[in-house]
């Protein structure tokens, strides 16, 4: 992550990002996650740095790993405020005999001292479908409108928006289309052409 040591120290309101689990995930069209042996955890300090006095950091994570995030996030020095729930309103893979199917993945949400809502308390549950797999530009890439919850709900226009794993840019667009600024860092060539021309359009229709 050495793009993200060249941040300025506590410059980012928020951290918003979506990290390998460490989970060895492919998907159905044999498409795999870079970094994604084990729990890629080892950027959490610098996400601290970074992350502005009374700002937060809000990193997905799901039931079976969620632990190794939340100590991971404890030892870069952020304080544990909740746990977010987002229901996918849809099923999951997993072992079809012996699983729950699984509809929702977690989120968790910490701070960097003192931090408050700028507006109305969010809930903890968030019901956004997952996109199509049609059309989903990454494969495990996360709807805009759960992405603006989370960042209108912990954020102010004019803020800065950070995501150390960018993927296909969701979050980028989403904050170029909710008035905050915005910082990517995404390891893939692919990835990353797709989401700098998705935050350009995002900027276009900004303008209109």
């Amino acid at each position: 992550m050495t793009k993200l040591r060249l941040v300025k120290t506590e410059s980012a309101q928020l951290i918003l990002t979506d990290p390998p689990y460490g989970i060895g995930y492919e998907s159905q069209k044999g498409v795999r996650i870079a970094n994604d042996e084990r729990p890629f955890i080892w950027w959490m300090h610098d996400a601290y740095r970074i992350c502005k006095p009374g700002g937060g950091i809000l990193c997905f994570t799901r039931w079976d790993i969620q632990e190794v995030f939340k100590i991971a996030l404890e030892s870069a020095g952020f304080v544990i405020r909740s746990q977010v729930v987002w229901d996918k309103g849809g099923n999951g893979m997993g072992d079809c005999k012996r699983q729950f199917s699984p509809r929702h993945e977690l989120i968790w949400w910490a701070t960097k001292g003192r931090f408050a809502f700028p507006g109305k308390r969010p809930l903890s549950v968030l019901h956004v479908p997952k996109p199509p797999s049609h059309n989903r530009k990454h494969p495990t890439e996360k709807p805009v409108e759960l992405m603006r919850q989370l960042i209108e709900a912990t954020t102010r226009s004019g803020d800065l928006v950070i995501d150390p794993f960018t993927g296909a840019g969701a979050s980028g667009v989403t904050a170029t289309l909710t008035g905050r600024r915005f910082f990517g860092v995404e390891i893939n060539g692919k990835y990353a052409r797709i989401s700098r021309q998705r935050i350009a359009e995002a900027r276009g229709n900004k303008r209109c």
